[in-house]
């Protein structure tokens, strides 16, 4: 858990978060160049596959899901 950026000034909560910074200094910051495209493209095939398995299931039913999911995985 990592607490860069965070504003805790005192009390309990803030004793145990500046605690578990010296105990694991070693926290990496995130870089400057996070790939947001990654992140973007991986959620957009997840959505598109999304509506290809509504759209098969609508016409066709849940067997053709089920048959592809089968000849997939054997």
């Amino acid at each position: 858990m990592s607490t860069i950026g965070t504003r805790i000034r005192n009390g309990r909560i803030a004793r145990l978060f500046r605690r578990a910074e010296q105990i694991s200094p070693g926290a990496e910051p995130l870089p400057a160049n996070t790939p947001y495209w990654l992140l973007w493209s991986t959620g957009i095939v997840a959505f598109v596959l999304c509506i290809v398995a509504f759209v098969l299931w609508g016409t066709n039913g849940a067997s053709t899901l089920f048959d592809m999911i089968v000849a997939f995985c054997t």
